[in-house]
């Protein structure tokens, strides 16, 4: 392996590792007072100052206006949408269910790009949906609340976005990043304006934090992942991108002392053994 891709390896772990412990933050913002769509507002908000301050735009940006409004759209529903369900379900429950993005982009791509289903990524499809069922299995009968419709939802947006890239591998690091960053905040802003909701019920300090934290900490791990997938092949990069999986599982045990039962054990396994055989063979 190349020191580059090592490099971009170590950014890619590094990246979803960060995000698998983010919710730990996130709720303690929200017990300050700071709902789900206050928190990305601000918190992306931070993440696009950086952004608009570190990069400008270059020639070129207005021919791909068209394709940096959808990412913006689809960066605004994953982030949000993540955000949101993180702070009111179970977190390794919406982490695996954010995480059959692969599933989505592989059949996407099929639609939409043509590309063929080989019998590797059919399994792996069966086993990632067969995975889901079993974590949505509650008493006797399939359940979909609110917030793992959010999470599917924000990992379907994910897929989609990742197709578009696909089919432009031309764009760059700055025009995904600020397209991801000013997606949320539009989106975010519009969600506020149209529900009317009241202002937080909080002091000034956690939404500074949370700007700073956005600004700051988002942009960072947002940078390293893009930079990596940037690096590395698909399949690769798929597949360490599933170390948030690991580390969203072990913060929730050490954080809040979860236990797994065996039936959500047994359903984390399919979704990640799937998603990893899509990620593997679709790419």
């Amino acid at each position: 392996m190349t020191k580059k891709a090592v490099l971009a390896s170590g950014a890619v772990l590094l990246g979803a590792g960060s995000w698998g412990v983010l919710w730990y933050p996130l709720r303690a913002l929200n017990h300050a007072g700071l709902s789900g769509l206050w928190l990305a507002l601000l918190m992306y908000g931070g993440a696009a100052a950086t952004s608009l301050l570190m990069f400008r735009p270059k020639r070129g940006a207005r021919r791909s206006f068209g394709i940096w409004l959808a990412l913006a759209v689809l960066g605004g529903i994953t982030n949000i949408g993540f955000v949101v369900a993180l702070l009111h379900d179970d977190i390794l429950r919406v982490t695996l269910l954010f995480y059959l993005s692969p599933v989505w982009s592989v059949l996407a791509a099929r639609v939409a790009l043509g590309e063929r289903l080989t019998a590797p990524v059919v399994a792996g499809i069966g086993c990632a949906l067969f995975g889901v069922l079993v974590l949505l299995w509650r008493q006797a009968s399939l359940t979909l609340n609110a917030y793992d419709a959010l999470a599917l939802l924000s990992g379907g947006a994910f897929a989609l976005a990742n197709v578009i890239l696909r089919a432009y591998p031309g764009l760059t690091l700055q025009t995904k990043l600020l397209a991801t960053f000013m997606g949320v905040v539009v989106i975010g802003a519009l969600t506020l304006a149209f529900s009317a909701p009241a202002l937080p019920h909080t002091h000034v300090l956690p939404g500074l934090i949370a700007a700073v934290a956005g600004g700051l900490g988002i942009f960072a791990i947002t940078f390293l992942v893009q930079y990596g997938v940037t690096a590395l092949p698909v399949r690769l990069s798929s597949v360490l991108l599933l170390f948030e999986v690991v580390t969203a599982a072990f913060s929730q045990h050490l954080l809040l002392q979860g236990t797994l039962s065996a039936q959500a054990l047994a359903g984390a396994l399919a979704v990640a053994f799937g998603a990893t055989l899509v990620a593997v063979y679709g790419a």
